[in-house]
């Protein structure tokens, strides 16, 4: 009879544990960027590992699914929402959902602009857009170059910008630099990459001697349509560690990447993510952001070209050497 009880009650210990077993809320963008799924698998794996269950939806792309999908997230019973938004301005509404619902939402690599957000986690996305254009003004400090950014819905895209143009906006106005083309993109599509750039070739003669682009899918897009043999001349930036960018940087293609180390970020976000389902202080820092200020865990990005990827992305097992060359 005493084993009896003993099992019951290890059952209902263990019932007990499953049913309060905080519910994590995981709202992704789409899987366009490599890195995507990445985060999500590492981020899921910290939260079980902490005793968590994430639920997951997925709006591919579209702002407005995203928005339905958060709400639907919020009326399922999570305790906290982890969102990296579509688009910024309008993840807002899910924010403010999320508060009418007493349920605080961190705001993953990507920043919603309201003070609302419980904690935003991310690489410093200004400093990512320093690394970009210091890198290309120490090997060119004059010369032409053309600007590759993604959208402004993503305020990650306004960051990098910031950056960059804090490197070379004297150089600009004292004319060293001369900025042939400033594109400022939809989305982050490679697709629109290659054609405002090919519709820059076809149109203008005068050729860039920097091309900044904002991430490699952006790079990789401009490469798709530069003569091979320019490419190799041109200092081209990027951001993300993807494997085609790894290749094209050992194949002397593209100059350099900002490689953000995906494991702490996803790791951090969780355990930050199960602090606040708890309602426990998760340690960060005041962020300003315009005329708001948020909680922030900022990261610091490291430059990557061919000098170094050995010792950091392959070191990391971000990437193997297989996946590089291959």
């Amino acid at each position: 009879m005493r084993s009896v009880k003993v099992f019951l009650m290890g059952a209902l210990l263990i019932a007990s544990s499953v049913a309060w077993a905080q519910k994590v809320g995981l709202l992704m963008d789409s899987y366009v960027i490599e890195r995507w799924r990445t985060d999500q698998t590492l981020f899921t794996e910290k939260i079980q590992s902490l005793g968590g269950k994430v639920l997951v939806e997925v709006p591919h792309g579209n702002p407005d699914e995203q928005v339905k999908l958060g709400k639907k997230l919020l009326a399922s019973g999570i305790d906290v929402l982890v969102i990296v938004p579509t688009d910024a301005q309008k993840a807002i509404a899910i924010v403010e959902a999320a508060k009418a619902a007493n349920i605080p939402v961190l705001s993953y690599d990507r920043l919603i602009p309201t003070k609302d957000v419980s904690l935003y986690i991310s690489y410093d996305g200004t400093k990512v857009g320093r690394l970009q254009a210091q890198y290309a003004k120490d090997k060119v400090p004059a010369g032409n170059y053309m600007l590759i950014n993604g959208p402004k819905s993503d305020n990650n895209s306004i960051m990098f910008r910031n950056g960059q143009m804090d490197v070379i906006q004297s150089e600009i106005k004292s004319g060293k630099i001369n900025v042939i083309a400033d594109f400022i993109l939809d989305d982050w599509s490679e697709l629109e990459a290659i054609m405002k750039v090919e519709e820059f070739l076809s149109n203008n003669s005068v050729r860039p001697d920097v091309i900044i682009a904002a991430n490699d899918a952006l790079a990789t897009g401009a490469l798709q349509v530069l003569p091979r043999d320019l490419a190799a001349k041109i200092v081209i930036t990027g951001q993300d560690a993807e494997r085609m960018a790894l290749r094209n940087i050992v194949a002397g293609q593209q100059s350099m990447t900002v490689y953000k180390p995906i494991k702490p970020l996803a790791y951090q976000a969780a355990e930050a993510a199960m602090k606040l389902a708890k309602k426990q202080p998760v340690g960060a820092t005041k962020m300003k952001y315009g005329d708001i200020e948020v909680n922030a865990i900022l990261l610091d990005p490291i430059v990557v070209d061919k000098t170094n990827y050995k010792d950091t992305i392959v070191k990391d097992g971000h990437l193997s050497m297989s996946e590089i060359n291959n």
